[in-house]
């Protein structure tokens, strides 16, 4: 009997805790070639190319990923696209394109990555993943001066 209760129990107990992570990151699609890392990162080997989705939880200052900071070698450009923005993080050697999106009534910023800071990073391919992005998942980019913090 107490065998069945405790099964029971760790039944539950993982229903809970994946209940609980799926409701972290939204159900999100990518496009071919995108391999699921967890916690709402992907990757493409092919391209080289990162994707990943912060929340106030993984990034205090949401603001701060659309701002300059050259404390941290981080810089932020207006990007080719309305309300996308351009960065290079010389700390993590990283150059991609960035933006702030609503999901849920929740934000999040996407960042589309490469692993360089070199000058002939292709920014093209990095906004073609972002568009086909927002494309599958009826996403639209918002504006940062909108955020509270």
């Amino acid at each position: 009997m107490k065998i069945t209760k405790i099964s029971l129990a760790i039944l539950i107990l993982i229903c809970a805790i994946g209940i609980a992570s799926a409701a972290t990151i939204p159900d999100i699609k990518v496009a071919d070639g995108f391999k699921d890392m967890g916690d709402g990162s992907y990757t493409n080997d092919a391209d080289n190319i990162d994707i990943d989705m912060m929340d106030e939880k993984d990034i205090k200052d949401l603001k701060g990923a659309f701002e300059n900071d050259s404390d941290v070698k981080y810089t932020a450009t207006p990007g080719k696209l309305n309300n996308t923005y351009n960065f290079t993080d010389g700390v993590n050697k990283l150059t991609g394109v960035n933006e702030l999106v609503k999901i849920n009534d929740k934000e999040y910023i996407i960042e589309f990555t490469v692993d360089s800071i070199e000058n002939d990073v292709p920014l093209d391919k990095l906004y073609d993943a972002l568009e086909e992005f927002n494309k599958l998942n009826n996403l639209e980019p918002i504006d940062p001066s909108t955020l509270d913090n």
